[in-house]
């Protein structure tokens, strides 16, 4: 039997689907890096960074990037390739830097798709608007460019266009033309026409600010709230930073409150992926808050998580307001958004992909990126990570044999090495965690297209008073108990 964190890891990701088939580029990765770093001419460099690219070889694509920043740090041509291979790589910073320096009326699609990613993710949404704009009249559209629009008209309520857009984006997509193309289609697999059967109403809509009694669940210990759902409940709902847009609920569930499906999707989990439905909730209620129009997928989700819990709440679904997480209160608020900053201490977060919390710590004082999720009962680092640390260092891989969590067709890998020197918002962790998961290298960070180093789970969330996070301006607190 394994010990309880290594079991809770294994707990719940409900991310898009986004393991990839095999990618035919990965084979032209090695030759196209020789001959860019041996010829550096500007041709060589961008047929090497598109080659990584597209074989989603990140660190390659590292490679070449700091190649150019040495040798062609002036060429305008290579800026939005660059720049998008830092960000994949997960150096923030530097990518935005250096998109920051490209013409919101520029060519260079690359560039553009970089800039209103990076822009969505601050919340900067006039600039985002002005970027979709631009990228919009630069025809014909490629299945990235249409990707790309599709979650900016989303961000900025353009949802009429959507089912139109996404059915145009499953016709070009192609996975023989390898990242992100070989998991986009599965990715937005029904979402076109859930969209055109909901409507093109605000979908998501925070109606009643309030606040929920949010206690541990029974045997898993995650943050839960009681909800009710058109009326009929009360259900148990584990409350999820590291879960989407979108409420997870039971089939048993949807079925016993007549639910029915708008469209086929899938979900992926540590475990492999499952195939869902798609509903719209007209009315979901926790404690005082009231929400309307939720966006649903419907599952096993009891089986996923030993029957504990009925659904999974992502905090995404609160992606117009302020939420408050106070867990020596056990209470989750909701409020309007607003610049007041919150209780405690500021961090610096991104929110990508579906309202997903990347926020900028330090790794044996490196620089690092981790992933906020409350649905995870522990702390893990990227196997990729510990090996680029501790590359003198043994660290043995195990196939747990058991998981728990979304899907049943692939087994995840967990890795024991060394415990590492953590800093987040202000305070340190000597020798924290030491545990690996292969899926933050293989599924998570494909899927929301940044690298991601460390799993910030409940263990973490449990040294904090409270943790608030105001999603239309992309900001984040976290207010830290007193050490003993």
């Amino acid at each position: 039997m394994l010990p309880s964190p290594l079991l809770m890891v294994l707990m719940m990701f409900l991310w898009p689907a986004g393991q990839q088939p095999e990618n035919p580029w990965k084979e032209k990765v090695a030759a196209a890096v020789e001959r860019a770093q041996a010829e550096g001419s500007i041709s060589a460099l961008r047929e090497g960074l598109d080659v990584a690219w597209r074989a989603d070889d990140w660190q390659a694509g590292l490679l070449l990037a700091g190649h150019v920043q040495a040798k062609h740090r002036d060429a305008p041509e290579l800026r939005g390739m660059v720049a998008r291979a830092l960000w994949r790589a997960g150096r923030i910073p530097e990518a935005e830097k250096l998109i920051a320096e490209v013409a919101p009326d520029s060519d260079d699609r690359i560039a553009l798709r970089v800039a209103l990613e990076q822009s969505l993710a601050r919340g900067r949404t006039a600039n985002a608007a002005e970027l979709a704009a631009r990228l919009e009249m630069l025809t014909p559209h490629t299945s990235e460019d249409l990707y790309q629009l599709y979650g900016a008209r989303f961000a900025l309520g353009r949802l009429e266009e959507l089912p139109g857009l996404l059915r145009k984006a499953e016709k070009l997509t192609d996975p023989r033309n390898g990242y992100p193309e070989n998991f986009v289609a599965e990715a937005i697999e029904g979402v076109a026409d859930f969209l055109a059967a909901a409507g093109p109403a605000p979908l998501n809509q925070v109606v009643q600010p309030g606040a929920a009694p949010m206690p541990p669940l029974v045997m898993l210990n995650l943050p839960s709230c009681d909800v009710f759902i058109n009326g009929r409940g009360p259900y148990r709902m584990i409350v999820d930073t590291g879960g989407s847009i979108m409420l997870a609920l039971d089939q048993a569930v949807a079925d016993e409150i007549g639910l029915k499906s708008l469209g086929k999707a899938t979900v992926r989990g540590v475990s492999g992926k499952q195939e869902t439905g798609q509903v719209l909730v007209d009315d979901l209620q926790i404690g005082t808050i009231r929400c309307r129009r939720v966006i649903t997928r419907t599952f096993d989700v009891r089986g996923a998580v030993m029957n504990a819990a009925d659904g999974v709440l992502g905090t995404g679904l609160f992606w117009q307001a302020r939420m408050t997480l106070d867990f020596t209160g056990g209470q989750l608020t909701v409020s309007p958004s607003r610049d007041e900053p919150g209780p405690g201490t500021a961090l610096d977060v991104r929110v990508v992909s579906d309202a997903k919390l990347m926020t900028l710590v330090t790794l044996e004082d490196q620089p690092a990126i981790g992933l906020l999720d409350t649905g995870a009962d522990a702390v893990a680092v990227a196997p990729s990570r510990l090996k680029s640390l501790f590359p003198d260092r043994e660290i043995q891989t195990i196939a747990p044999g058991l998981a728990i969590g979304v899907g049943s067709d692939q087994m995840p890998k967990i890795s024991l090495g060394s415990g590492v020197k953590l800093e987040i918002a202000g305070r340190q962790y000597d020798n924290y965690s030491g545990l690996g998961l292969d899926v933050l290298d293989e599924i998570l960070s494909p899927a929301v297209g940044i690298q991601t180093d460390i799993l910030l789970g409940m263990p973490l969330f449990r040294d904090m008073k409270s943790c608030t996070v105001d999603f239309p301006n992309c900001k984040l607190w976290i207010d830290w108990l007193p050490r003993e």
